[in-house]
């Protein structure tokens, strides 16, 4: 059950973890976009992943909970492919708050699986998300000079030029715990379940 956070809570999400090939090549795209975008706060390469469900602050004791609600969608959900492509902003150009490269081809599947995992976690007391899921990789946080940042966007044309980066193969579901601190989030999986 979500509860307000305390010293013991925890701090989590499901998410799919990138391939070594596949964050080099996310580390290669900041480093293009560096140079026309310098006043933005760039997502560390290594803390960059696709969230399926953000959980916010639980008790330390749901976490075996969690596993056991995602045994069903292990054994029923085939591994998928999307390709990362794509870049956007939310939640939009004029005031752009994050700059992120999105997720396309087998679509249909990933928010089958995602609405599995909302069915599966809401008898623990984890509301279906209100919004519809948007499937992307957040490259950058932009924390001021928001329409400034947007102003050059569109100036530059950076959103309309065609990005492919390759494939992310969903085969995994990793719960992770986050620590924010002054440096940004540290990551820590606390559990992974491959897909059958």
């Amino acid at each position: 059950m979500k509860f307000h956070p305390n010293h013991t809570s925890l701090r989590v999400f499901l998410a799919v973890e990138l391939s070594t090939d596949l964050r080099q090549k996310v580390a290669e795209l900041q480093q293009q976009l560096r140079a026309t975008l310098p006043t933005v706060n760039w997502v560390r390469p290594g803390a960059i992943h696709l969230t399926l469900k953000f959980l916010g602050y639980v008790d330390p004791a749901i976490v075996e909970q969690l596993l056991t609600a995602m045994e069903p969608i292990r054994k029923s959900q085939a591994p998928i492919t999307l390709e990362i492509q794509g870049l956007g902003v939310f939640p939009n150009i004029r005031r752009p708050r994050i700059l992120w490269i999105g997720c396309a081809g087998d679509s249909h599947s990933l928010l089958n699986l995602v609405s599995q995992i909302e069915g599966a976690l809401e008898p623990l007391g984890f509301p279906p998300e209100e919004k519809p899921y948007h499937p992307h990789l957040t490259l950058a946080r932009i924390k001021h000079d928001n329409s400034k940042v947007g102003g050059v966007l569109t100036h530059s044309g950076l959103l309309a030029q065609p990005r492919n980066l390759g494939a992310l193969p969903i085969d995994r579901i990793t719960l992770f715990r986050s620590d924010l601190s002054p440096k940004g989030a540290e990551y820590t999986s606390l559990w992974t379940v491959p897909l059958e």
